[in-house]
């Protein structure tokens, strides 16, 4: 201990670069200059191993953050779909403080690193893509709204530090799994600006996110991991970006490996860093793009100063976090364990899951009677509080069946009714599920798809519900007519069906750990449901365009979609009657620069508190326009109004709402004439018209240290500190009380290694043999993660089939425990498959020991 109190000593005196007095840069700069070549070279990837003579520790540049920290005992509040269709900024700001919150407190407890590959931006362009659930909307304004907040919550407000470093991706236009690291997105740079972009640059300008992740696509016959037109000439010349860039995983090394876009390794590595790409995902150990590096620059194809720059980059954000300085400067040193999935954490994933579910039909069924006395609750969702993707492991889940049942109202029966995909059983479950619906008063279908179906490197083939559980909706609605669909889907899905004959239909998302709470909230009527959807949702794909089509132009979106929707962009249901009315334009012209002022009533003529979502919208009348958007979403206003009252609403639209990309120009500009806005509760239901006429202008471009016409200075979001959201008493300390308890324990320790892409679980098998009945708990680092029964099989061994969730982190030996009582209970190995290989790995057991 000596030893180290004085080379800790040493340390602080003879380096400049831990003077906290000094400007940042200036400490990057002196940093650097103690380096080595080697020592720079290995900044450049995800696994950055320790620099043991500066007393530089080893650091680890991965973390995922999209719904909630992805770890253990991390609250998982709901999938991005789902916070998205909240149409609500200020909550997502207060999500995402409790999830930069309980990164922090890992970070403290030596757990986390700070670096976290979130939010995902992508334009949701077409449902069927594999990863639509992280995006928070197909419309450019409503993503860039809450897509800010995300990072405003994230990175905090405090001036000196980070609190998290947000990673914004995937730049640009990755909406394909299939092959994504072979194929090229074709899309013309006026589309680019008006629909791709807009998200990106609004967290860059206006919230000053910290990173940004190149997709694994090419972008218009260039690899966007190479593009130089894409990092350098745009993210950082026009829009003055100066964070890092990250490769997303082996991209960069893939432009030589997948792309033969160049001919060599090194040539791939220099290529990515002479284009502005500072870093590789990878992991663990070095990334390929870090082993070609030097041998770029031994070749004359890398300059050193262009690796300086881009470590320069990475190190200034290490600083940027405190990691170098005495923790008492830093104010986020003080946030703890008691944060993680507290109390107030379950409180704020309720509140978020109440808030982001969808009513979509309903004749009179919803609310629930709470005179109702028997329930049948039916589905593959039904007793599963399915997290979606890219989702940690919260101590507590609630599925929708624990939410009815907590209610007490009513007694709940239960039937799985069938698989998500098809299994041989599925006659046999839907013939139950047939008899348990005819037993109640009402029945409600749990149904959706999940990672089985749709995933990262897996996109829908249709949006149908998958498997059988259209077949298992009309006989179980035969059965009974008092049916109720809740949907716990990925994304848009085709239900003419159930909307042409069920009484009801809610759409629920993956809605985090509280999901089944807040089912029961809303379908009890205790909560008013208030979401609006994100996205059209299609009757079928054959309005669809093909997947690799990325022109909006061509029938995408609400925008520009020819068809009948089965539900509009911006559509929701409430159990309330809400009047827009009194609408008043301050003027019936724009000029440049200035501002549309609007003033409007929010009435609620119901009988229930709730809140109604103010849509505007904009459509140019220019008759000789081309590839003109039928309406673009400019300003929405979510407003809670209590039954029998009236909110007075005061609203604006900039000069810039009116803006697109001149292609002569190459810059934007507002082309003039008329204009129509449009006022209502979704971008169908239109309440209000008025055409008024705009003033041709010039749109000065914007860049970092500006802020766009959107940029609320006023917003509290912006002064919060990072306990905001509790009271006094949420921040003691709670003590978990689960526990495996006593008994024997057989243990496998395995080593989990990066498959290259998201899975949520490793299928795995455990082969024993019991000579009597008993309950088992299975645990990876103490964790618990699934209890079972077994049955007695005699001297016959058998295989239990399980799925492990992922570890914490992949290239670390992890113990597999299984606890059981009985003597009579032998476990001899454990079979897990590694996800996207055939081959399957066997651990033997250790002997179980009291």
């Amino acid at each position: 201990m000596g030893i180290l109190i004085c080379l800790t000593h040493h340390f602080s005196i003879a380096q400049k670069w831990r003077d906290t007095s000094l400007p940042v840069d200036e400490r990057v700069q002196s940093l650097l200059k103690e380096m080595t070549v080697e020592e720079k070279i290995q900044q450049c990837g995800s696994d950055i191993p320790e620099i043991e003579r500066l007393g530089i520790p080893a650091f680890m540049w991965y973390g995922e953050a999209l719904h909630g920290i992805l770890a253990w005992n991390c609250t998982s509040f709901p999938q991005n779909i789902a916070l998205g269709s909240s149409w609500d900024p200020d909550l997502m700001f207060d999500v995402a403080t409790a999830i930069s919150n309980e990164a922090r407190a890992l970070n403290n407890m030596g757990k986390k690193e700070l670096m976290m590959f979130s939010p995902t931006v992508n334009l949701a362009r077409d449902p069927r893509w594999g990863r639509n659930e992280e995006c928070y909307s197909e419309d450019p304004h409503l993503m860039s709204e809450i897509a800010r907040m995300y990072v405003r919550g994230m990175e905090g407000n405090d001036p000196n530090y980070l609190k998290t470093i947000t990673t914004v991706k995937h730049f640009v236009a990755n909406n394909v799994e299939s092959k994504r690291e072979h194929i090229q997105s074709n899309i013309s740079e006026k589309e680019l600006r008006d629909f791709y972009f807009p998200a990106y640059k609004t967290c860059i300008i206006d919230e000053k996110a910290s990173g940004v992740m190149t997709a694994l696509n090419g972008l218009n016959g260039i690899p966007c991991s190479g593009h130089d037109w894409l990092t350098n000439q745009v993210l950082r010349k026009e829009w003055g970006f100066e964070g890092y860039v990250i490769a997303d995983w082996a991209a960069a090394n893939g432009m030589y490996r997948l792309m033969k876009y160049v001919d060599r390794p090194e040539a791939a590595s220099a290529l990515a860093l002479n284009s502005g790409v500072d870093q590789e995902c990878f992991r663990p150990k070095a990334a390929p793009m870090v082993k070609g590096i030097q041998k770029a620059l031994d070749q004359g194809l890398l300059e050193e100063k262009v690796l300086d720059q881009a470590v320069a980059r990475l190190l200034r954000l290490r600083f940027l976090t405190g990691e170098f300085d005495p923790k008492d400067n830093n104010p986020y040193t003080k946030i703890g364990r008691e944060v993680l999935e507290s109390d107030a954490h379950k409180k704020l994933a309720r509140k978020a899951a109440q808030e982001s579910m969808v009513l979509l039909k309903n004749e009179g069924i919803l609310p629930l009677n709470k005179s109702t006395k028997t329930i049948a609750a039916i589905g593959p969702f039904a007793d599963e509080c399915w997290l979606g993707i890219y989702s940690g492991h919260p101590k507590s889940k609630v599925s929708p069946l624990q939410g009815l049942r907590n209610t007490g109202l009513a007694d709940i029966v239960y039937a799985r009714g069938c698989e998500v995909k098809e299994t041989k059983e599925q006659e046999a479950q839907i013939a139950e599920a047939v008899k348990v619906a005819k037993s109640a008063d009402v029945a409600i279908l749990f149904l959706g798809n999940d990672s089985s179906t749709a995933t990262e490197n897996l996109d829908r083939d249709n949006l149908n519900l998958p498997g059988k559980q259209e077949e298992l909706l009309q006989a179980v609605y035969k059965a009974n007519p008092n049916t109720i669909l809740v949907l716990i889907p990925s994304g848009p899905t085709s239900v003419d069906f159930a909307q042409e004959n069920l009484p009801g239909i809610l759409c629920a998302w993956a809605a985090g750990q509280e999901q089944g709470n807040a089912i029961a909230d809303v379908l009890y009527g205790k909560v008013n449901p208030v979401g609006k959807l994100n996205s059209t949702w299609y009757k079928s794909t054959t309005f669809l365009p093909n997947m690799h089509n990325y022109n909006i132009h061509e029938g995408r979106t609400y925008m520009y979609l020819e068809e009948e929707p089965l539900y509009p962009f911006g559509f929701g249901l409430s159990y309330s009657a809400f009047e827009i009315n009194n609408v008043a334009l301050a003027s019936t012209s724009v000029k440049k620069g200035n501002h549309l002022d609007i003033n409007l009533q929010v009435s609620n003529t119901g009988k229930m508190d709730g809140a109604e979502v103010v849509q505007i919208y904009i459509k140019s009348l220019d008759k000789k326009g081309k590839n003109l958007p039928s309406k673009q979403l400019k300003r929405f206003k979510k407003v809670f109004v209590k039954k029998g009252e009236t909110q007075q609403l005061a609203l604006s639209l900039p000069f810039e709402a009116f803006q697109s990309w001149n292609e002569e120009k190459k810059a934007f500009d507002v082309k003039g004439g008329a204009y129509e806005i449009q006022i209502g509760n979704s971008s169908e239901n239109i309440i209000f018209r008025q055409t008024i006429k705009v003033a041709k202008g010039d749109i000065p471009a914007i860049r970092l240290g500006q802020t766009s016409a959107y940029f609320n200075a006023q917003d509290p979001n912006r002064s919060k500190t990072w306990d905001s959201i509790y009271t006094p008493d949420e921040l003691k300390a709670k003590k978990s009380t689960e526990k495996a308890g006593k008994g024997l324990m057989t243990t496998f320790e395995v080593n989990f290694t990066d498959p290259g892409f998201y899975v949520d679980f490793w299928d795995a098998e455990i082969n024993y043999s019991a000579t009597t009945k008993e309950e088992i708990v299975l645990m990876i680092d103490e964790q618990i993660f699934k209890r079972v029964t077994i049955e007695p099989t005699g001297d016959q061994e058998q295989k239990l089939k399980i799925r492990i969730p992922i570890p914490p982190n992949y290239g670390v030996v992890y113990p597999i425990h299984v606890n059981h009582q009985s003597k009579g209970l032998h476990i001899s190995k454990l079979v897990i498959k590694q996800p996207g290989k055939k081959e399957y790995k066997t651990y033997t057991a250790k002997a179980p020991a009291l």
